[in-house]
């Protein structure tokens, strides 16, 4: 794929597990990176491909938006991916999912920022029971009638190398002889990390007319108890598969998500009650010439050996 050489990114929410993968391609692509993070201490060694001419890292408040104003001039595109799993604070879900969006939208129409790429979440709805997905949802809405032509990516559950899924149970798994199976028949469509971050540049550099939504996916369907044996095989090791309803998990869930970083949350057993399948026949990864890659062979170079 040919670069746009030298085109200013801004990218918010580049600090987690998918922000590093998409920033490492973008400099490597030599595009000019603008990274917002709310970390404190963010080094440009961070990422693989790091030249010093083309990435700058801000550290930032999203209560003080006239603070980043200066950065948006000039931008050609910007890219939110600000996610939270869980609440520390009341309304955290609307603030981050909701407000961000629809502020950032705003700021990409009064600088003339060309293309506004948002990471949703697959499944989503504004009438969800989870917080969590109705205020993916309600930021979803909100972007789109600020920024009509902005570009919105569902992905699945998104696997790789130091991904909150598997790299959460290998490590339980390498001090507990039992995995919690947790609605043990929840149908996920895993998407590889590598395969998201591609997608989402090759909807950048783009031409012509597009869809405003793109749901990613990979190319098969799984259990949440496909997911863990599956895991566990890689490994070569064997663990006692509790199951446990998630309807029943709530209470638990109920006190232990007063922790300051919960194991689970009410929230999140609400989730596990729906598929992460794709059902919209929305375009994804193959209109974007993006061959998903096999889960379990990448789970393999990532976990054998760990």
């Amino acid at each position: 794929m040919k670069a746009k050489k030298n085109k200013k990114i801004l990218i918010f929410g580049g600090s987690g597990f998918l922000g590093k993968t998409i920033i490492d391609l973008l400099l490597k692509l030599e595009f000019e990176v603008v990274v917002f993070t709310r970390k404190k201490f963010l080094e440009k060694n961070s990422f693989k491909h790091v030249s010093k001419k083309n990435i700058k890292i801000v550290s930032w408040d999203p209560n003080n938006i006239k603070f980043i104003e200066d950065e948006f001039l000039g931008a050609e595109t910007t890219i939110n991916l600000c996610g939270v799993l869980y609440e520390n604070k009341r309304n955290d879900f609307f603030k981050v999912h909701s407000d961000l969006p629809s502020t950032l939208a705003e700021l990409c129409v009064k600088f003339n920022v060309k293309n506004f790429l948002h990471v949703s979440a697959l499944g989503v709805s504004e009438t969800s029971k989870s917080r969590y997905s109705s205020s993916k949802a309600s930021g979803e809405r909100r972007l789109l009638e600020i920024f009509p032509k902005a570009k919105i990516v569902r992905p699945s559950l998104i696997f790789g190398d130091g991904d909150n899924f598997f790299g959460q149970f290998s490590q339980m798994a390498s001090i507990s002889p039992v995995l919690p199976l947790i609605s043990r028949s929840t149908k996920f469509q895993p998407v590889s990390v590598e395969d998201v971050a591609m997608g989402i540049i090759n909807l950048i550099n783009s031409k012509g007319k597009i869809n405003s939504i793109y749901e990613f996916g990979g190319k098969s369907i799984y259990t949440f108890e496909d997911l863990l044996k599956m895991l566990l095989d890689v490994k070569k090791i064997r663990r006692i598969l509790l199951p446990l309803n998630s309807k029943l998990m709530k209470i638990p869930a109920l006190f232990l998500q007063q922790l300051p970083k919960p194991p689970f949350t009410v929230d999140q057993m609400i989730l596990l009650e729906n598929d992460n399948i794709l059902l919209n026949n929305l375009p994804g990864l193959g209109e974007l010439g993006i061959v998903p890659k096999e889960l379990q062979e990448e789970l393999i170079k990532i976990y054998q050996n760990k």
